[in-house]
């Protein structure tokens, strides 16, 4: 049972004496190697300001008493409690680099959920002790997020303060996690009907136009925005693609067919090419490629590339730095960098043919700062092959697959709005009562 005592301090407060007040009790010692009972016990104190807060802990001792773990586990967790959030991110970082050992997680994936952490979170809590972050404190740490940042940002960083307490949580340094009381869509979006999150599919027309331009300064770049446009593979797929991921059969009427294999990723980090696997097992895939798209990788193989009988060399080119003298050339052993591609060659062809360009904010020369444009990314080429598909009559599970989506209900939830609705009459017919026959046998006619 836990009780209280006091004792005089050597700190004077008016003239007077200053108390504190000590709860003692006593538990059951455990094995230091085992966790299991000695059969001992062990005296524990710990000391308070006012007889207050000493009566309402003893009483929480006291009621603990009779839980599982008893006293031990209550004191246990209030240490635990004690310690810094930064104690508790180090330690869900560790979770995920074994994750990444056991091949279940990706490198960049985890160096990104530690540069999120360094950048937001240890600034704001890091020094704090995990139990006293208060819903306050998240609620206002949200607040000072939403300020001037993408929702993209303001999602990763959320989620990861959400799953470092959750870690918290579950090593019983917190008896709940805060951003739970929290309203997680506002913390997602700001304020406003902007989503953050707006595809630009273009049309086949449009698709053809931006080929056509990018094609007038490099017709193999032509050509790779249409492969893009109508296989729907991501930028670190397609930069991942070698010559020997393009099947191609030539049917007996000289017809040509082809498809498209996605096995691996290529990614650029600090300046060096990273071979990675795809997002996830259904990201692992064969798209089949349009009968004339085949016709012309057919021809693109044959005519154009030079390492078409090297089946691991890069599908697509990079291109040289350049200058206003010097036009790049094209560079047929190392992998294409679609980032630069898009800034030098596609943002350019997207204007000239009226379509809006995606660009980051920037300071003008003047010193103000000009916002972000949402146009048209790299990444909505996958959107209109994911459009495309389901207006001409693919099936939206087949259309999953050929995305590589792990779920249906994504490949719904993203593209409902560009599902074709079929009006069609119910042809289900009217009901009718059944006629039933009389059990009574007329004998007289």
């Amino acid at each position: 049972m836990a009780y209280i005592r006091s004792y005089d301090t050597k700190q004077k407060r008016k003239g007077k004496t200053v108390k504190r007040y000590e709860v003692c009790w006593r538990e059951p010692a455990t094995d230091p190697a085992t966790g299991l009972p000695t059969g001992k016990t062990r005296a524990r104190q710990e000391s308070y300001p006012t007889r207050e807060t000493a009566e309402a802990r003893r009483d929480e001792l006291n009621h603990a008493k009779h839980g599982i773990g008893g006293t031990a586990a209550l004191a246990d967790a209030k240490k635990a409690g004690q310690l810094p959030f930064a104690h508790y991110a180090a330690g869900f970082i560790a979770r995920q680099r074994s994750k990444v050992a056991a091949g279940k997680l990706k490198e960049r994936t985890c160096d990104r959920y530690e540069g999120t952490i360094k950048a937001h979170l240890l600034p704001a809590f890091g020094g704090k002790a995990v139990g006293a972050i208060s819903v306050a404190d998240c609620d206002q740490f949200r607040a000072a997020l939403l300020v001037g940042r993408r929702p993209r940002t303001v999602r990763a960083v959320w989620q990861m303060l959400d799953r470092v307490l959750e870690y918290a949580y579950e090593h019983n340094a917190i008896s709940a996690v805060p951003t739970d009381v929290i309203d997680r869509a506002a913390a997602h979006h700001g304020v406003g009907d902007d989503s953050g999150f707006e595809p630009h599919p273009l049309t086949a027309a449009q698709a053809a136009a931006l080929a056509a331009k990018v094609g007038e300064r490099y017709s193999v770049y032509g050509l790779l925005v249409l492969f893009m446009a109508y296989t729907g593979l991501r930028a670190a797929e397609v930069q991942g693609l070698e010559v020997r991921d393009i099947t191609l059969t030539t049917r007996p009427d000289g017809s040509c067919r082809g498809s498209v294999r996605v096995q691996r990723t290529k990614s650029r980090v600090r300046r060096e090419w990273i071979t990675g696997t795809p997002k996830s097992k259904a990201s692992k895939r064969t798209v089949p490629l349009p009968p004339w798209l085949a016709e012309r990788m057919a021809d693109y193989l044959a005519d154009v590339h030079p390492f078409a009988n090297m089946p691991e060399a890069p599908l697509w080119p990079t291109r040289t730095p350049g200058n206003a003298s010097v036009k790049p050339r094209l560079i047929w052993s190392a992998p294409l960098d679609l980032g630069g591609l898009y800034a030098k060659i596609v943002r350019p062809a997207l204007a000239a043919v009226g379509l809006p360009a995606s660009r980051p904010a920037y300071a003008a020369e003047d010193g103000t700062a000009v916002p972000a444009a949402k146009g048209v990314r790299l990444h909505d080429l996958r959107h209109t092959a994911a459009v495309l598909w389901p207006t001409n009559g693919v099936h939206f599970m087949q259309v999953a697959k050929w995305l590589g989506h792990s779920s249906y209900v994504l490949t719904l939830t993203t593209y409902a709005n560009y599902i074709p609705e079929v009006e069609t009459e119910n042809p289900l017919p009217e009901p009718v009562v059944p006629v039933t026959k009389p059990k009574v046998v007329n004998l007289f006619g």
